[in-house]
């Protein structure tokens, strides 16, 4: 399950899973969640994400299905 292929999904899975739980932590409380970490996350998080998609149309392209 961990194998190299599914590493993405993975990291992609965890980023979605933290933002359902902040989600629904402030519809629970009725508290607004307001984000002051750095400001570059967001854009390294969609540098990551596009180059992960372009790392692998570039490495393997073509059908992945059998």
């Amino acid at each position: 399950m961990l194998n190299r292929e599914n590493a993405i999904g993975l990291i992609l899975l965890l980023l979605c899973a933290a933002v359902a739980v902040v989600l629904l932590f402030s519809i629970a409380t009725g508290a607004r969640f307001r984000f002051e970490g750095p400001s570059w996350l967001g854009t390294a998080l969609v540098i990551l994400f596009i180059g992960g998609s372009l790392y692998g149309l570039l490495l393997r392209p073509g059908r992945r299905w059998p």
